[in-house]
């Protein structure tokens, strides 16, 4: 198979799921196998910029002498965008020096090669693809947004326009931080988690309710407003975008960012936090429904009606308040579960458990700093910082813990 390094990995359509990497674009075509030669190469791309051309032997990459194409792919795995780009390669014989780059990102290569929206059922943890089943678009894929980007998606500009304390920066994610020193000192070596590597830092979920309706405006807000990022977005209809590598750092949760993974699920939030909500949610002959307005078309299941899982308002205290909230739709508990259970076969130490109390129920408030600093599982953002509601309390956390069992079930069976 062909691989197109689009950088830290391979290809755009052609790409090798071993080596779907993080981060940048290079786009260049390496078949695999053998040496490190090239294919086609994509006009106007960093490796067209650098002068690489069709028949080229890569000799080494930012002085690092490539032993073959799979070399070079696991090279390229792990680079990120903006990050320099010097390629030494044999020509006709002859080995040169090509100009000096930079790789690019996803985001700008789409906007210069538009191509129809792309779904896919793997997400990328360390550059490898975990098998979840359940509709995904990665921020590599046409209709994907780009966590990477160091600009504004949605406007011109790089810096957010009402960025969060500490985020007013062009990179919206960086490595993870608080290694242990041998883990911190194997990264660096390989240039950042890899898929191995992953478990050994990760194993937290964090989940939030975006109240940006819809996945498409929640990374408007997070990306181009407030300068964060979260390394999966859950829409209403159930399509999950990743704007990040698993392995890398999203800013999502405060303290627990280095060793949690983030989703933010589509959806208005509790009634009591934004006016005139309720009206929002009409009823017609199927029951209850959520009106989206204009930001319906940014839902990629066309003419998709947002309906709760539970017909009626869910209540409960929180953070010591009590808040009213409707349900989730059932498709995003469908790909949420699919998603829990792919992320605990790729981070084993992911506990399939929530925060409770001494009588069993799920805690509803923040933890102790050290509570959270010990725990191995799922958290609600509303356990991380005591002034977030997040998931809320219509969030139903025992439907996903069950569906993740059940899904888990059949493979526990067959290895006893």
């Amino acid at each position: 198979m062909a691989r197109f390094l689009a950088v830290p990995a391979l290809c755009l359509a052609l790409a090798s799921p071993s080596w779907a990497a993080p981060g940048g674009y290079l786009g260049a075509e390496i078949p695999s196998g053998g040496p490190a030669r090239v294919g086609r190469v994509v006009a106007g791309s960093p490796a067209a910029q650098a002068g690489l051309r069709r028949g080229d032997r890569v000799l080494s990459l930012n002085g690092k002498r490539i032993q073959g194409a799979a070399d070079l792919c696991a090279r390229l795995g792990m680079a990120y965008p903006r990050r320099p780009l010097r390629l030494r390669v044999e020509r006709a014989g002859l080995a040169r020096t090509l100009a000096p780059a930079a790789f690019g990102t996803w985001s700008a290569h789409w906007r210069a090669h538009p191509a129809p929206a792309k779904v896919g059922s793997a997400i990328l943890v360390g550059g490898r693809a975990v098998e979840i089943g359940a509709p995904v678009v990665t921020w590599r894929d046409p209709g994907g947004y780009d966590g990477y980007a160091e600009r504004r998606a949605f406007s011109e500009g790089v810096l957010p326009t009402r960025p969060a304390g500490g985020c007013n920066t062009p990179e919206r994610y960086a490595t993870r931080r608080g290694l242990s020193k041998p883990l911190a000192l194997v990264a660096a070596r390989r240039g950042g988690l890899t898929y191995d590597l992953a478990p050994l830092q990760i194993d937290q979920v964090v989940l939030h309710y975006d109240v940006a309706w819809t996945s498409q405006n929640c990374f408007k807000v997070l990306h181009d407003i407030r300068g964060l990022s979260c390394q999966f977005l859950l829409d209403v209809d159930g399509t999950l975008y990743q704007t990040l590598d698993v392995a890398d750092r999203a800013r999502h949760a405060g303290s627990a960012n280095d060793r949690s993974v983030g989703v933010e699920i589509a959806h208005p939030g509790p009634l009591e936090l934004t006016p005139k909500l309720k009206g929002r949610y009409t009823r017609d002959a199927q029951g209850v429904r959520f009106d989206l307005g204009r930001l319906q078309r940014t839902v990629r299941t066309k003419g998709f009606v947002v309906r709760p899982a539970r017909p009626e308002p869910i209540a409960a205290v929180v953070q010591g308040r009590r808040y009213s909230m409707y349900d989730y739709t059932p498709a995003q508990y469908a790909t949420l579960t699919r998603l829990i259970a792919g992320l605990r076969r790729a981070l084993p130490r992911l506990r399939l458990a929530v925060p409770r109390d001494a009588q069993g129920k799920i805690v509803q408030a923040v933890l102790p700093k050290e509570t959270v600093k010990g725990w191995s599982g799922l958290l609600g953002h509303y356990h991380v910082s005591k002034h977030k509601q997040d998931p809320g309390p219509a969030f139903d956390w025992e439907r996903v813990l069950t569906g993740v069992k059940a899904l888990e079930a059949p493979t526990k069976t067959r290895t006893r």
